[in-house]
């Protein structure tokens, strides 16, 4: 064999060895593209598929047969044409009694949208009741709690600009009779006041007559600087600036809050640093306190006679009190009529 020919045969060998060992790699490449190409078609399927009929919590209906349609729309990518032929579905009679809702257990309806459905039932959502009426219109889910909120806020509006509305108890919907009918809503109360606070939705018609009416509460939170003590502030001690510090509070949580009003005040029931001050805590201090030295006078029509005495008690205008001759230790009646002065007949 020539040197040449022994160079080809080399080249070719090389060759065959190179192919097949690319061979299973390349079968194993096109096993990985077709598995991905089945795995992405079967996901555009399913992405197609996954559409969803969404059932109403609430609906008034105008026909004498309930349809899917009346109750329920689509959700997602759906497919057109089977919403339209779904949607025709005849579930059940209406009832004969207008402007009155029924409700509808979640069981129930699942049942009923099994039979009509059947396998498309596995699309439905449903609520845990649905409430129908025949005729009139509703109010319902987020659009009833704008309603309300909006109302509220035009009734806080005194309240200052920190004001804040929560535990809502009120009704998911609202149903009025006809569909000319309006929501009228007011307060049980005169004015809204911090804490909880209730109120009424009616239907009313253009002439005036109420015909349905539904109740709810709200708990109305009212941010506000007010006084507090900014040390431990006993039992008949003067109110005074240095024992004041001012703090933000809920006063939904506290009632009768000082309002820092000017005047002489003292404290009834000790208050804790940072608490706020009541009016239930403190009082008008008194034009005489007790163990003070006070001016008693005596008067008549031809004399007046003044002396020092020590209260033994505290005593506000008008009040009576007892006081001690402070040089004959004698005990009187007397009664307050000025700061530190009282009078005795």
């Amino acid at each position: 064999m020539s040197e040449r020919e022994g160079i080809v045969m080399s080249i070719s060998l090389h060759k065959d060895m190179f192919f097949k060992a690319q061979k299973p790699c390349l079968f194993a490449l096109a096993s990985l593209l077709a598995l991905v190409a089945v795995f992405m078609a079967s996901g555009v399927v399913s992405a197609a598929d996954e559409w969803r009929i969404k059932v109403k919590g609430a609906v008034c209906v105008h026909e004498p047969v309930v349809q899917l349609g009346h109750i329920a729309h689509p959700v997602g990518d759906y497919d057109r044409d089977a919403w339209k032929r779904l949607a025709s579905t005849r579930l059940w009679k209406a009832s004969t009694r207008k402007g009155r809702p029924v409700v509808v257990p979640r069981a129930k309806l699942e049942n009923i949208l099994k039979y009509y459905l059947k396998e498309e039932a596995a699309r439905c959502v449903l609520p845990l009741k649905m409430a129908i009426q025949t005729g009139g219109r509703v109010v319902a889910g987020q659009d009833l709690r704008n309603r309300v909120v909006e109302f509220l806020t035009i009734h806080s509006r005194g309240m200052g600009e920190d004001v804040e509305f929560k535990n809502f108890a009120m009704p998911d919907e609202f149903f009025l009779p006809n569909t000319y009918d309006k929501i009228e809503l007011a307060l049980s109360d005169e004015a809204m006041s911090p804490g909880t606070n209730r109120f009424v939705l009616r239907a009313k018609t253009p002439d005036g007559k109420i015909t349905r009416t539904k109740t709810g509460s709200v708990f109305v939170s009212v941010w506000k600087t007010v006084p507090c003590a900014s040390r431990p502030v006993n039992r008949n001690e003067r109110l005074t600036s240095d024992k004041i510090t001012f703090i933000k509070k809920n006063v939904a949580y506290m009632a009768n809050v000082w309002d820092g009003e000017k005047g002489a005040w003292r404290v009834k029931r000790p208050v804790g640093t940072g608490q706020p001050f009541l009016m239930t805590n403190i009082e008008p201090m008194p034009m005489v306190t007790k163990g003070d030295v006070i001016t008693l006078v005596y008067k008549n029509k031809r004399i007046q006679l003044t002396t020092k005495v020590e209260a033994l008690g505290d005593g506000h205008l008008g009040q009576n009190i007892t006081v001690r001759n402070l040089q004959s230790k004698r005990i009187i009646a007397a009664t307050v009529v000025d700061n530190g002065v009282a009078k005795v007949r």
